[in-house]
């Protein structure tokens, strides 16, 4: 499986892991996700990002409306994991904490990263600030964790390579898949990866997930229109920017934002 290329945020080093930073405790997270570990592979993109979204993080408006608009999304459940199963699958409660811990942190992190791409977007289409928003004192929210650590896909058994096969995001033909972040934390835990993998394949495969994926895109769209009015940018750095965000806000991110909630409404 050919994989994404990103900049781990233990190799980040000056302005990049500056950034880093400055996303992962405006997130109130302690990761910094895949989109823009993969941005900052490109040439100049991570830091002209963030200088045209960092204001709408600063203020906490596109945190809290990402949140909002994640919460209420209508979802189809998937069944309840029952601690038996659980514990034949290695799940103790030590590391039902664990999982939980990894499951907080992405479903915040996932609807941020999400209205941010489809913000982006609209920069890169051409719109400019047209309001001026009021000043606004915010504080995140404490991050989660530590998180158990995200497993390289270089480091995957071919067990769990197989079974995270059949949830990666396809890329264009011959071109590198996606196998997202939320996965690699559980990679450690092949039984209860398996499990959770082969309840949401029963959502993927009946629809459920991608009606759910399109509610959820059409509310994040209004929200960037409305946030988008108060950001600028100049002209991009590099021409991969735009299909990549347009990749990533398409399928990758929204889905996550409902395999997150799925999987955190069926732990005990």
């Amino acid at each position: 499986m050919t994989l994404l290329a990103e900049l781990a945020e233990r190799d980040a080093t000056g302005e990049k892991a500056a950034i880093y930073a400055e996303m992962r405790r405006l997130g109130g997270v302690p990761m910094v996700a895949l989109i823009f570990r993969h941005l900052a592979t490109l040439p100049g993109a991570l830091e002209w990002m963030w200088a045209a979204i960092g204001p709408a993080w600063r203020s906490g408006r596109l945190q809290e409306a990402a949140w909002r608009i994640a919460r209420e999304a209508p979802l189809t459940p998937i069944a309840r994991m029952h601690p038996e199963a659980l514990a034949a699958a290695g799940v103790d409660e030590a590391a039902l904490r664990e999982v939980r811990e990894v499951l907080v942190a992405y479903n915040r992190a996932n609807p941020e990263n999400m209205l941010t791409i489809l913000c982006v977007l609209r920069l890169l289409e051409g719109h400019r600030a047209n309001v001026t928003p009021e000043p606004r004192a915010w504080t995140p929210p404490a991050a989660p964790g530590p998180l158990a650590p995200m497993v390289h896909p270089r480091d995957f058994t071919a067990e769990v390579a197989k079974v995270l096969d059949l949830v990666a995001a396809p890329g264009e033909p011959g071109g590198a898949r996606v196998v997202q972040s939320l996965y690699r934390h559980f990679a450690h835990r092949p039984a209860f990866l398996a499990l959770a993998v082969t309840l949401l394949r029963q959502r993927l495969d009946d629809g459920s997930i991608g009606r759910s994926v399109s509610s959820i895109h059409a509310r994040m769209g209004s929200a960037a229109d409305e946030i988008v009015r108060s950001l600028s940018a100049p002209a991009a750095p590099h021409s991969d920017i735009h299909p990549i965000c347009e990749r990533f806000s398409g399928a990758v991110i929204p889905q996550m934002i409902v395999v997150g909630r799925l999987l955190d409404e069926a732990l005990p």
